[in-house]
């Protein structure tokens, strides 16, 4: 779960991020401010992984606000001025949302932040553990050739055997870094490297024959495409 904060001294324009964030299932918002000075002392003290920031607010402006802090989290600018665009990405922000900005422009921000995070924390690791009844068993990250989910939970296929854990398909996706994996359906998670064919809307991986939905086609796509560049 990705742990953010809005700050905006407009109160209408918080609502639309709160709003937004309750259709996001892996952002947690913690915390909204109108009083800038107040979001700084926040960050600085507690555990936030992104903060939507308004940029023009008085007594400081978002950009300087962001220079504030003594824990850096992701950022992604929000503001009605377009002219602020260079600079926010000269600060390292996500992303840079105009207002007034729709629900699928602003979860684009948002992927782009749960996709950063997970190559982040992965890229230095081959493995993780995951938690089987009572044990914790290691999965090595090119072990594994596909994922399905299934309710409240999913399996793990690999080279090894299967492995049934507790979890959604949106936690365990944040958990897997995007360089290798890539959802083609809502309940299928593809390993990269396991394909060895793609035909007729369908991936196949050893003996499976899975399907690409429609509503991942297009990513699943760009994501194979770059592959041949």
């Amino acid at each position: 779960m990705i742990k953010c904060i809005a700050v905006d001294d407009e109160p209408m324009a918080l609502e639309v991020i709160r709003n937004h964030i309750s259709r996001v299932d892996f952002l947690s918002l913690e915390e909204t401010f109108t009083d800038p000075y107040k979001a700084i002392s926040y960050v600085n003290d507690h555990e936030v992984d992104l903060v939507f920031l308004d940029i023009s607010m008085p007594g400081i402006n978002g950009m300087q606000l962001s220079t504030c802090f003594t824990r850096q989290p992701y950022l992604i600018f929000t503001t009605a001025h377009s002219e602020y665009a260079l600079a926010s990405y000269e600060l390292k922000a996500i992303d840079y949302l105009l207002k007034p900005f729709d629900f699928p422009r602003f979860l684009a921000a948002a992927n782009k932040v749960k996709e950063r995070m997970s190559e982040t924390v992965k890229s230095a690791a081959e493995f993780f553990f995951v938690n089987t009844g009572n044990q914790r068993q290691r999965i090595f990250y090119k072990e594994i050739t596909h994922i399905k989910g299934d309710g409240n939970y999913v399996t793990y296929y690999t080279a090894k055997g299967k492995i049934l854990v507790r979890a959604s398909m949106s936690e365990t996706a944040v958990q897997l870094p995007a360089s290798m994996f890539v959802q083609i359906h809502r309940s299928t998670i593809v390993a990269l490297q396991w394909i060895e064919k793609i035909e007729d809307q369908h991936v196949y991986i050893e003996k499976e024959r899975l399907p690409v939905s429609a509503t991942y086609r297009d990513k699943f796509m760009d994501v194979v495409n770059s592959l041949q560049k």
